[in-house]
C-alpha cells in the first residue's frame, strides 16, 4: 500500500512538472515574444528555441514512463540549468527561482528513479 501511495506522489510531481515544461515548450514553438526574448538577448541562434522546446516535450513525456523517468528528468534539469544560466547572463533574475524550483523538482524525480538508471533491465515488482 505504501508503495502505491508513493508512486502516486511521483506521478503527481511528474504531472505538475510536465504541465509547466509543456506549457513553456508550446510558448516557444508558438513564438511567444516573452518566451523568445531570453534567447534573443543572449544572441543564441533561433534553432536553440526549438531544441529547448524539444527537450521540454521529450523530458515531460519521459516523466510518466518509470524506466526512462530518470533520463527524462535529467534532461529537464539540463534545460533548467541552461535557463538559469541564460537568465543570469542576461541580468534577468526574476525567473531564477522558477528555474531553481522546476530544476529541483526534476532532480527529485531523477533521484527517485535512479535504480532504473543504474540497472535499466530491472523488472518492477508491481502487478500488471
Amino acid at each position: 500500500m505504501q508503495t502505491n501511495r508513493m508512486e502516486l506522489v511521483w506521478v503527481a510531481l511528474a504531472a505538475v512538472l510536465a504541465f509547466f515544461f509543456v506549457r513553456a515548450g508550446i510558448e516557444k514553438v508558438m513564438g511567444d515574444p516573452a518566451a523568445l526574448l531570453p534567447f534573443q538577448e543572449s544572441g543564441l541562434p533561433g534553432w536553440t528555441v526549438y531544441l529547448t522546446a524539444a527537450g521540454e516535450f521529450i523530458g515531460s513525456a519521459a516523466l510518466f514512463v518509470p524506466r526512462v523517468r530518470t533520463p527524462g528528468a535529467l534532461l529537464l534539469v539540463l534545460v533548467m540549468t541552461g535557463a538559469a544560466v541564460t537568465n543570469i547572463v542576461n541580468g534577468d533574475v526574476g525567473y531564477l527561482w522558477t528555474n531553481v524550483l522546476l530544476g529541483a523538482g526534476a532532480m527529485v524525480l531523477a533521484w527517485q528513479g535512479r535504480s532504473h538508471l543504474l540497472n535499466p533491465l530491472r523488472r518492477d515488482n508491481r502487478p500488471g
